[in-house]
């Protein structure tokens, strides 16, 4: 389906650049008295083609554009010829020049867009492997839970491409819930190992590790910005009884995906207090949470990628 879609915008992007040099093309032969001047109009097609395909469609762009005009000065030469004094050699000299420069910018231009883009995907690529040793450690400061991060990332993502979210937001939603238990890094191994219930004082220091995480993403920048209030929200209820009290869609979508997969998790996972709970069972009790601590929609795309979710997470041994 999204290949379908990128190649569509694919697609499209050529066919604009094809209709750009056909229109520039009609609009110089038909309209234009000095047409030579007008030829750096062709400049457009082909930086259009160095920004949105490299330096293989931009140069493809340039050729085909002097291709074009030196079909027409061909076959009506008088087009580019508006005096006695002028000559058929100084045109095909004009265009010549004229040509060589257009391949040789439509070229570079391509060159350095696409030395951007490797650039780019370079830093996204050390983005997220910082993102996912994070993730390692703050599952290190709690034996219990090792690997849960991860878990939650896969089923949050899962829940947002049900819900058919634009990728870059299922990514900013899959990378939050990698982080969304960075606070815990400052909450005491004897809380979070305890095997009773928590004391009011431990239940409070335990709450606020979502604050502390916000605390520890925000003197990064940049886009981890974006993931705070994910990470921030995400033990936040629908009904706006939290300990933050948003309610409803005043939640961040992602904080609301990232709580169902957090508590699907929890639920399915030996803790030190109970065991596991059956996929069935913890899916009844996040059912039964509907419109008091989960968003109806998040529930609904979660109940419908159950069957994946329980068949493609693998169940990564703790001492990994």
């Amino acid at each position: 389906m999204r290949k379908n879609v990128k190649e569509f915008f694919k697609v499209d992007k050529e066919l604009i650049i094809i209709l750009l040099l056909v229109a520039i093309s009609g609009f110089i032969f038909f309209f234009v008295y000095n047409q030579r001047a007008f030829l750096n109009f062709f400049y457009l097609p082909v930086l259009i083609g160095a920004y949105s395909f490299g330096k293989r469609h931009a140069t493809s762009s340039a050729v085909l554009s002097v291709l074009l005009v030196s079909i027409i000065a061909y076959v009506y030469p008088d087009t580019f010829i508006h005096s006695y004094l002028d000559s058929r050699l100084n045109l095909w000299l004009d265009i010549i020049t004229w040509g060589c420069f257009l391949t040789i910018t439509a070229y570079y231009m391509g060159l350095l867009y696409e030395r951007k883009e490797k650039a780019n995907k370079e830093i996204r690529l050390t983005y997220r492997g910082i993102v996912e040793m994070l993730s390692l450690v703050i599952d290190s400061v709690d034996k219990e839970t090792q690997s849960h991060s991860y878990r939650v990332s896969v089923i949050s993502e899962m829940i947002a491409r049900e819900m058919r979210c634009p990728e870059e937001e299922i990514d900013s939603i899959r990378i939050a819930a990698l982080l969304h238990d960075i606070g815990k890094i400052g909450v005491s191994s004897m809380i979070l190992q305890k095997i009773g219930s928590l004391s009011p004082g431990e239940r409070k220091h335990m709450a606020n590790h979502t604050k502390h995480g916000a605390d520890v993403l925000n003197p990064m920048g940049g886009r981890v910005l974006q993931l705070i209030p994910l990470v921030l929200y995400h033990h936040e209820k629908y009904d706006g009884t939290g300990s933050q009290g948003l309610e409803g869609d005043n939640i961040p979508l992602g904080a609301r995906i990232i709580a169902v997969a957090d508590v699907y998790d929890a639920l399915t996972s030996d803790r030190p207090y109970r065991k596991s709970l059956p996929p069935l069972q913890a899916k009844e009790e996040i059912l039964s949470n509907v419109g008091k601590q989960f968003d109806p929609n998040v529930v609904k795309a979660f109940d419908a990628a159950l069957p994946k979710i329980d068949f493609e997470i693998p169940l990564i041994p703790a001492n990994i």
